[in-house]
């Protein structure tokens, strides 16, 4: 292996947790290649064109974005602020059955306000609701400093933390609230599992680091986001290479010394991340290396997946008033609907996240034109892996769904949109397993329960000395954000390795 290109750190996967920690190593210079197998950097966090139209893929906003902020402080490390213009997103609507929920204003506060003046006779219970919020983000933040006095006096510095570790959202919604319908205006969060299956230290986190503050859409779509990353990487020294896959991780007396890619190219280096999922990381792996890495992915849970409908209207939906975000519900029982998707079925109205981006950068379609996204929380193994048996089958299935949505949308949230419909294409979890390669298009890497939140998730450091992973199947949690402190966390260990000879 003598005449191949050496590096210091190979990164396997160009999402934003591998191009984290690629452009953070990167600008302490160090020799980094990241490899991707696609034809662009992000992942999930990217955008498409097609034709005048620049959709993006998934996300929908970004918290932590304002000065300050967990993403914000992300970005300034890597000298990437100031190449991002971040809008705040004030206007949303969830709409719910039997109530709904306008606001014109930005941050969770706004969004607890709103609440109180719906449900007054529940005011002590989220006033109390808020306070424990507060107090396990303000655990969360004294644990990233951590010193020895906190270490040796634990207990008494992460109470909550501890006492939390293992406690489900539904807990704390049955102990503090009354009526469900606040409770399930409460559980309307960027998670697929229900309130009887999501950690609630991932929802406090949630709240205090990316929600708190308000949300915000990058001028230009999701994929500047990336985009930003990856110049920033490249500004620093950095090498990537796109359309490669890699085959094999190449090991050398129990440690990595490179990878093979799919068209036989070798590249070496003594430090590999991978920001893939678990199981596809393990595939790589030499057999005796695979087995106990096994028993671990074997329990792994993963979050549900989904289904995208793009759609690009002539319809003034600005003179509508529709806002940016629309949070769609229209079965009441969080709980009834989540089995039935572990089924492979879908409710005959299915909840709708619906976002325009148009409404906040009109660049992204010709004047007079908005789009719109539509993102519906779908199993994997719906009507047999979504007809995949056949081409044929599959448009089918995929054509009738987009039906069964697009009626949903006309008749509770946009009149005649099918009779303006300039362009519409739509992704299923197989598209979103093909091109990203998560494993049934998990949207949220792995489920974020009690059993797999924290430092019950997966470490950055594998079992195999000089073999890391990032991404949103590691700690701290799913989300953008979430996938980016992986990074960040994940080069702050390898960074005191690198230094040693």
């Amino acid at each position: 292996m003598g005449s191949n290109k050496r590096y210091d750190t190979i990164v396997i996967g160009a999402g934003v947790g591998g191009l984290t920690v690629a452009a953070l190593l990167a600008r302490k210079g160090r020799k980094i290649l990241l490899l991707e197998k696609e034809g662009q950097v992000g992942g999930y966090v990217v955008s498409f064109k097609r034709g005048g139209y620049t959709f993006d893929a998934t996300g929908t906003f970004l918290g932590g974005c304002q000065k300050g902020g967990e993403f914000y402080q992300i970005l300034r490390e890597i000298d990437a602020h100031e190449a991002i213009e971040f809008i705040p997103i004030h206007h949303i609507r969830n709409i719910y059955p039997g109530f709904e929920l306008s606001l014109k204003q930005g941050g969770f506060s706004s969004y607890a306000d709103g609440l109180m003046d719906l449900f007054p006779e529940e005011e002590k219970g989220l006033k109390d609701y808020l306070s424990l919020v507060k107090r396990i983000g303000d655990e969360i933040g004294s644990y990233s400093g951590m010193t020895l006095t906190k270490r040796i006096l634990f207990p008494f510095y992460f109470r909550n933390l501890i006492r939390l570790h293992r406690t489900t959202h539904q807990t704390i919604l049955d102990k503090l609230f009354r009526g469900g319908e606040i409770k399930m205006a409460l559980h309307t969060l960027p998670a697929t599992e229900p309130p009887s299956r999501l950690s609630f230290l991932f929802v406090a986190a949630l709240i205090n680091k990316a929600l708190m503050e308000g949300v915000f859409y990058p001028r230009g779509g999701m994929g500047r986001v990336s985009h930003v990353m990856a110049d920033s990487f490249l500004n620093s020294g950095g090498e990537i290479s796109l359309n490669t896959k890699v085959d094999q991780i190449l090991m050398k007396d129990g440690r990595p010394i490179g990878v093979l890619t799919e068209e036989g190219r070798v590249f070496e280096a003594p430090l590999v991340i991978s920001d893939v999922n678990p199981n596809l990381l393990m595939k790589m792996l030499p057999l005796e290396f695979q087995r106990p890495l096994l028993k671990k992915t074997e329990l792994f849970e993963y979050s549900l997946s989904s289904f995208i409908l793009y759609i690009a209207t002539d319809l003034d939906l600005k003179g509508m008033g529709l806002p940016y975000f629309t949070y769609l519900r229209a079965l009441s029982d969080l709980e009834e609907e989540y089995r039935m998707m572990r089924r492979g079925e879908i409710s005959k109205n299915p909840t709708l996240i619906v976002s325009i981006p148009t409404l906040l950068d009109t660049s992204l379609a010709p004047n007079g034109q908005h789009l719109l996204k539509v993102l519906v929380v779908a199993p994997y193994h719906y009507q047999e892996r979504w007809g995949v048996t056949s081409p044929e089958t599959y448009r089918r299935v995929k054509e009738e769904f987009f039906q069964k949505v697009l009626l949903q949308l006309e008749s509770k949230l946009i009149p005649d949109l099918k009779d303006h419909l300039l362009f519409y294409e739509a992704a299923t979890p197989l598209t979103l397993e093909r091109y990203t390669g998560n494993e049934q298009g998990a949207m949220y890497g792995l489920a974020s329960t009690p059993e797999q939140i924290g430092h019950l998730r997966p470490s950055h450091q594998t079992s195999i000395p000089g073999l890391f992973q990032v991404g949103h199947y590691t700690r701290p949690s799913h989300g953008i954000v979430g996938a980016s402190l992986s990074g960040l966390f994940a080069a702050r260990s390898i960074l005191p390795q690198m230094q040693k000879p």
